[in-house]
């Protein structure tokens, strides 16, 4: 039988400690049912309470160590452009500057880096690394692709740019990954929604084919009705691309997707291709070969631009 879920008022407030928790009289069971969020693997936080910014700040607050600066997944979860999957606590990545001392801290992972005077900043008061150095830090890890999805998301949140990023890179050309920063910085797009978008749009590119011209694009059709917003659009040969994650799965999304592809097939003319994370990680090749045989058709379907409307991107 699952535990009984209890709520005792002094932990509505905000996070809490999951000492405090057991102290109020919570037991272990309880504390991992579905009325509370793990926030940090000891910090937890009631599922009603949003995670606004000053309910993440309260929680790092909470257990992190003196003088510690946020860096990593820690700073990226700060500036709201990565969450930890379901269920799954928030990496604590803190680091010090190389001329200071170091830190133990119990769940997390400190470091040394090498810090500028511009590479620290401050997020509602703490110290945190800039956009620029966490993001920079995030793409050195990992393969290209991932490198690109970081720079993707810091741009579509318009906490860095294009040109800063490349220059930051450009400024530090001896540290480790500096080449695939560079690299990624130059496939990095700011219309890029999500990072499996960037993952799919990736598989393309590094397969050897074009790149989509256009990224959650509006389509209109010609009495200026929005038909939809592909994912990716190809505008000769005319055809889109979509990524669905698994809330496509849900029946309701299922029907209205449906109805969505339908209307851009017969009023913009616009056939789509739909990958899902199964494509992207396991069936890459076939993914490559399918858009390149679409990208090898006669351009000869109709084509429908955007009708410009005040307020929708260009």
């Amino acid at each position: 039988m699952a535990p009984r879920p209890s709520t005792p008022s002094a932990l509505l407030a905000g996070p809490f400690r999951r000492a405090d928790a057991l102290q109020a009289g919570l037991t272990a069971r309880q504390l991992d049912s579905r009325c509370w969020t793990r926030i940090f693997a000891q910090v937890h936080v009631h599922v009603s309470i949003e995670q606004t910014d000053e309910v993440r700040l309260a929680a790092l607050r909470l257990t992190a160590p003196m003088d510690a600066v946020a860096t990593g997944l820690t700073a990226a979860w700060l500036y709201g452009v990565w969450k930890p999957r379901p269920g799954e606590p928030v990496p604590l990545h803190f680091a010090t500057p190389t001329d200071r001392g170091g830190f133990v801290a119990s769940g997390a992972r400190s470091s040394r880096l090498v810090l500028d005077d511009g590479d620290v900043d401050e997020f509602h008061g703490f110290p945190v690394t800039t956009p620029e150095r966490t993001c920079f830090g995030l793409m050195t890890v990992g393969s290209l692709t991932q490198a690109v999805v970081w720079a993707d998301a810091f741009l579509h949140a318009q906490l860095v740019c294009s040109g800063a990023l490349a220059r930051y890179a450009d400024e530090r050309p001896r540290w480790p990954g500096v080449r695939k920063v560079r690299e990624a910085a130059q496939l990095a797009r700011a219309d890029a929604a999500s990072p499996m978008e960037s993952r799919l749009r990736m598989v393309i590119v590094l397969g050897g084919l074009p790149e989509p011209p256009l990224l959650n694009q509006p389509l209109y059709g010609p009495d200026g009705t929005l038909l939809g917003v592909p994912d990716m659009r190809y505008v000769v040969p005319w055809f889109g691309l979509e990524y669905d994650g698994s809330y496509h799965d849900d029946p309701d999304q299922h029907f209205a997707d449906v109805v969505r592809e339908n209307r851009l097939l017969l009023l913009g003319d616009l056939p789509l291709l739909r990958y899902t994370a199964a494509d992207v990680f396991g069936a890459p090749h076939r993914i490559v070969r399918e858009v390149g045989t679409m990208l090898r058709r006669a351009p000869g379907s109709r084509l429908l631009l955007p009708v410009p409307r005040i307020g929708t991107p260009q």
